[in-house]
């Protein structure tokens, strides 16, 4: 006998029962249709419900007609489900009203529809309850025939609602709640205020399951601590419940305060108060705080579709919260169900990363939240996330740029990442939130050979003198900030060399980055760390640091792709950039114009690549390289070098913008020039290398071949950005 025999069985064998254990019966049926065996546990629910109902426990009928709702499309079972609870329920005045007003006949779905029927089949006169609007409140009559329920509630007694109403918005109070100790023995609970306040948030938690500290407050103020009060209350309740051995109080105001009788506060009672909640911060935090108590446990079967159904009511209105709730229902949603998909994670995860809402929804997330949400999508859906989050590098402002970048590297993206801002950097699309992270990160810029030191300070200190709000300010005054931190400035300037620290004292001298007086001090700063700099103070505007034996130079042929680029920037993107802004313009409301706003964008690109080009084309020197060295590795001379297992390698050491890998031609600020430079042949010498650092032995110093010859002065008349070197 299979598993299924014996549940149909056990299930049959309890309706026979005079008092049959329904509980279990619910526990069974719940089994068969996570088994995937529906259509048994719908046949099986169905003889359930009319074996209750002929012995009169209409409850426990309506108990498993509203599991069988969860197995059922809505749209399927709207009728049958309505002509079954008539048939439960009779034809009474009472029960005929109930139906009308539960929303069987509506777009409402019939999951909730059975439960405010619940709702109203528990309204009575002396029946505690709570509304949004109006708190607390006591039924004093229901009137079928009006189809009406009069309440007392604290802010307008002697209320009328309509049935319907009333069964969408209620929460019906148990005798153990403390809002019905609060009715019932106010000044008890008034002096336990003062005399007990940690009992009091027991009593709290008790009623309403696990609170953090946040929605305790909500909870208790001002109804049964005074506003002005409250400060004092949770400090002492506080205080007592950490010598309570039973109790964790957390150290964050948005953690849960956990007792070892927590876990038995999600009872039936919870579970019931949940389903009927409406608030969606309130479910959130809810199902948040069950599942840290849980989180190790499977979800009973009965409960797996409350929580299901109070998850997918948070989604469907989410949007309507602002941007930080879906998240966050998600990454819950997820947590609880698992693979699950019937709430839809992955089908908003897969929309978000395609879409235009990552950007906005990253800007307006926490630091924390942020660090969850990134995680969270990498566990969903790790390639499509990386490429998203890839792809928004140049746009994060520096707050979600620096979490993003710790969350992607933490993840192992480190080499995406690497290769995404050396892109950024070969294209000189590098922006100030990215400069700040990096000159944070400056082992970063070394072991992901993004460019040399020179170029990289030349590049920050260019960002620094532009004009900048908002974030952006706040990521150019990180960048002038370094200039204050001593053991940076001393790893930046080491890096240059002396010829480069002089040549950037200069360009510092005379830059706008900061007014006089702040310059004036940075300089201080790093003429204390660098004495030699300090003649360069009485310099005349203009003055040059003396000339590099070797450079910066470079090949005419590196130079003059240079130079097409510059002139196709100016001559050719600008303009057409130009007309994009006039047309973008034309569409109407600046402040909702999509295209506007990205062709603004995209000239602010434009004007900071064709600034960057011009300063470098006015400090690089082209050269065809006629006077190579020939006692020593340098700029415009070979190297044959062999490996420790025989194999030969040639390099070429050419300028600063020269690179052909076909051709082993070498810049000479990469690391295997910086390496072989000085280097005599026979020498040993330690290069990098993919896996790390080895040793070469340098067998000879080669003049250059004449393919290199060849390459240097082929000189393009057009430009083609594919051979344009870094």
């Amino acid at each position: 006998m299979n598993n299924v025999d014996q549940i149909e069985e056990y299930v049959l064998a309890q309706l026979e029962q005079a008092q049959p254990d329904t509980g279990s019966v619910l526990v069974k049926l719940a089994e068969l249709a996570q088994a995937g065996q529906s259509d048994t546990a719908i046949s099986l629910a169905e003889i359930a419900e009319n074996t209750l109902r002929d012995r009169g426990l209409i409850d426990d009928a309506l108990r498993v007609l509203r599991l069988h709702a969860d197995w059922v499309p809505g749209a399927d079972f709207r009728v049958p489900c309505t002509a079954i609870v008539k048939k439960i329920l009779g034809n009474t005045p009472e029960s005929r009203a109930m139906i009308k007003n539960c929303g069987l006949d509506k777009r409402v779905l019939v999951t909730e529809c059975l439960d405010r029927l619940e709702l109203l089949r528990a309204l009575a006169p002396g029946v505690l309850c709570v509304d949004k609007t109006w708190g607390f409140g006591v039924v004093t009559a229901v009137d079928p025939f009006t189809e009406k329920v009069t309440i007392d509630f604290e802010r307008k007694p002697n209320h009328e609602l309509s049935m319907s109403y009333a069964a969408e918005t209620l929460e019906l109070l148990d005798e153990k709640h403390i809002l019905a100790i609060r009715h019932r023995d106010p000044a008890a609970l008034e002096a336990m205020v003062e005399s007990d306040p940690a009992q009091v948030v027991r009593m709290a938690v008790g009623s309403y399951g696990p609170l953090n500290p946040v929605i305790l407050q909500e909870k208790l103020v001002p109804g049964i601590v005074a506003a002005d009060a409250w400060k004092k209350f949770w400090d002492a309740a506080r205080k007592e419940l950490k010598r309570d051995p039973g109790a964790v109080v957390p150290t964050k105001r948005t953690e849960p305060i956990l007792l070892k009788e927590a876990a038995d506060a999600y009872d039936e009672n919870w579970f019931r108060q949940l389903k009927h909640d409406r608030d969606i911060e309130s479910i959130l935090a809810k199902i948040g705080d069950w599942h840290t108590l849980h989180a190790s446990s499977t979800i009973d079967p009965v409960h797996r579709p409350i929580i299901e159904d109070r998850l997918k009511f948070v989604i469907r209105g989410a949007d309507l919260m602002g941007k930080t709730v879906m998240p966050r229902a998600m990454m819950v949603a997820h947590s609880v169900m698992g693979a699950d998909e019937t709430v839809g994670v992955a089908a908003y995860v897969d929309e978000l990363l395609v879409s235009d809402k990552l950007l906005p929804l990253l800007d307006a997330l926490s630091a924390k939240d942020m660090k969850s949400f990134v995680a969270f999508l990498l566990r969903i859906e790790r390639e499509k996330t990386l490429a998203a989050l890839l792809r928004l590098l140049p746009r994060l402002d520096v707050t979600s740029l620096t979490e993003v970048l710790q969350v992607l590297i933490r993840e192992g993206a480190e080499d995406p990442c690497r290769d995404a801002i050396r892109a950024l950097m070969n294209a000189r699309r590098v922006e100030v939130e990215l400069l700040s992270w990096l000159s944070r990160n400056q082992d970063k810029l070394q072991e992901w050979e993004l460019c040399a030191p020179s170029e990289f300070a030349e590049i920050m200190l260019l960002e620094m003198e532009k004009d900048y709000t908002g974030n952006r300010l706040k990521a150019q005054n990180q960048l002038r900030d370094r200039f204050t931190q001593k053991t940076w400035v001393r790893n930046l300037f080491d890096a240059l060399g002396n010829e480069g620290r002089d040549r950037f004292f200069l360009r510092l001298k005379d830059s706008s980055a900061w007014p006089t007086m702040e310059k004036r001090s940075v300089l201080g700063h790093i003429i204390k760390l660098y004495p030699e700099l300090e003649k360069w103070m009485t310099a005349k505007s203009g003055d040059k640091a003396p000339p590099k034996a070797r450079g910066p130079v470079t090949s005419i042929r590196a130079f003059r792709e240079r130079q097409l680029l510059a002139e196709r920037i100016q001559k050719v993107d600008i303009p057409n950039n130009s007309k994009e802004i006039a047309v973008a313009r034309a569409h109407g409301d600046l402040r909702e114009n999509f295209e506007y706003q990205a062709a603004k964008d995209a000239q602010g690109l434009l004007m900071r690549r064709q600034a960057e080009l011009q300063q470098m084309l006015a400090e690089v020197v082209p050269t065809e390289f006629e006077a190579p060295p020939t006692d020593a590795a340098g700029i415009g001379c070979g190297v044959r070098i062999q490996y420790r297992d025989g194999r030969m390698e040639e390099y070429y050491l050419l300028g600063v913008w020269d690179r052909d890998e076909a051709l082993g031609i070498i810049s000479s600020e990469s690391k295997m020039a910086q390496a072989l430079e000085g280097h005599k042949a026979g020498e040993t010498v330690t290069i990098p290398t993919e896996h790390g650092e080895t040793e070469v032995k340098l067998l000879e110093i080669i003049p250059l071949s004449p393919a290199v010859r060849q390459w240097i002065v082929d000189v393009p008349e057009t430009l083609d950005e594919s051979r344009v070197s870094a």
